[in-house]
Parts: structure tokens; sequence; C-alpha cells
């Protein structure tokens, strides 16, 4: 594993990141910026959302108990990382009829067409673009896959001025969707490791910000607090939390 060239893990700010790539840019060495993409720049839960409701739309009479939840449906805190979680949230608990809903949800969520709902995090464009015009490449990490999601997700992108398709930007997503992600991070770092010096691993699962500051370990490693897999690892020590992508004095709560 290469060994990088300078303690980063100290940063706990993104000003403090994209000072530090300037002053490499303008030093004439290149640095690399690592952001995933679902709970981490973007927020799915309004694409979950808008994929029940269009659900209920198309099947009201065989979805009454879906139909029925959004009549009292008031804002996102009722979905869940887990489906399962959010049907009974929203009081959807006949088996034939959240059975049904997840095959129809499952047909939509990993798909090109409906990632166009997502929601940046606040501050997620301003983040990327300062510290891609610092002089980083931004590297977007995602688990989702080429076959289906990879068109939708340079499209999402684009749609909310994040920098895609340019010099210094790089979309790296899986080969088959039936693969862990974990494990995917796992072998794509080794990739990426040999590329540059990584300076900052943007991330909102433990077990993959474990992975990353594993194989980066002198980077600065931030940790979105939003939404992850139930039954997830404790997250490394020297691993800064971060609600969202504002300054720390423009924050509110969630």
């Amino acid at each position: 594993m290469k060994k990088q060239t300078s303690p980063l893990k100290n940063l706990r700010t993104i000003d403090q990141v994209a000072d530090l790539v300037k002053e490499r840019t303008d030093n004439r060495r290149s640095t690399l910026a690592i952001f995933d993409l679902d709970g981490t720049l973007f927020d799915n839960r309004t694409r979950t959302m808008f994929i029940l409701r269009e659900i209920s739309e198309k099947f009201d009479s065989r979805l009454p108990q879906l139909s029925a939840a959004f009549n009292s449906f008031r804002d996102l805190s009722v979905v869940d990382y887990s489906l399962d979680v959010t049907l009974r949230r929203l009081k959807v608990r006949a088996p034939a009829e959240v059975h049904f809903i997840k095959q129809e949800w499952a047909k939509r969520f990993f798909s090109d067409e409906y990632q166009k709902y997502d929601m940046p995090l606040p501050g997620a464009k301003a983040c990327v673009e300062r510290i891609h015009k610092a002089g980083a490449t931004v590297i977007y990490l995602t688990g989702r896959d080429v076959g289906r999601m990879l068109v939708g997700t340079t499209e999402v992108l684009r749609l909310y001025g994040f920098p895609v398709g340019v010099a210094g930007t790089m979309t790296i997503v899986k080969k088959e969707f039936e693969q862990d992600d974990e494990i995917f991070k796992r072998e794509v770092s080794e990739y990426i490791d040999r590329l540059g010096e990584v300076v900052a691993v943007f991330e909102n699962e433990p077990a993959n910000s474990n992975i990353l500051q594993a194989r980066f370990p002198g980077a600065a490693s931030f940790f979105v607090e939003t939404q992850h897999r139930p039954g997830a690892p404790r997250l490394n020590p020297g691993i800064a939390r971060i609600k969202d992508f504002r300054p720390a004095g423009r924050r509110t709560g969630r």
C-alpha cells in the first residue's frame, strides 16, 4: 500500500481540504477526492417516495393500504433505509400488497429513469465544485451498476450542476448489480490507490468508510450521517462526522 505524503487525516473541515488541494495544485501535484452518491451527495428518500406515489396511483385498486397512506403522509422522516420498515411506518402490512410493492419498487429504484428524483444534500454541489476547482480529480465511487444506472447517474449529476464528464472527474460504478458493495469498493480502492494522492473520502456507510480509511490512512475521511445499512459496524476512530456539506455555522437540524 502506498504511503500518503502528509497527515491529511488531521483535516476536519471541507475548507481545510479545499485549501490543501489548492496548495498541492499550485505545486503541480495531483490530488484525488472520493465521493459516494446515495446517502452521501444525494438523499434518495425522495426517489423512494416518488416511486411509491406512482405505484399507488397506477395500482390504486390493488393497493388500498398504500393509497390510504398518502392521505396522512407528512415528510420524508418516514422513509427508512429498509423498504420493509418504510412500508410498516406507512401502515402497509397486507403480505400480498407488500410483496407486489417491493417488486414494482425494485424495477424503478434500480434504474436510470428514476434517479432524477434524488435531491442533493445541502451544500453538496458547492463542496464538490470547490474541491474540483481547487484542482482535485473528483471520483464518484458508487455501488450503482453500469447496465441499469450509469446513464441516470451521469444525468442527475449534470442536472444539479455537479462537475461530471469533464477533465478532473471520474465516475466508477459496478460492472454487475449483484456484486457486494463492500467487496466492490475494496477492490476498486486498490486501483484508485495507483492514480495519485487521495486527500479526502466522503461516505455514508460505516463499513465502506472503514474500508476506504484503511486503504487511504493519510486522507481526511468524512462520514455523512444520513442513512445506512442496518447492523453496520462501528465507525473507526479518526473519521469526521458531518450532517451535510454546509459550513458548520450554517447547519441546522435535518
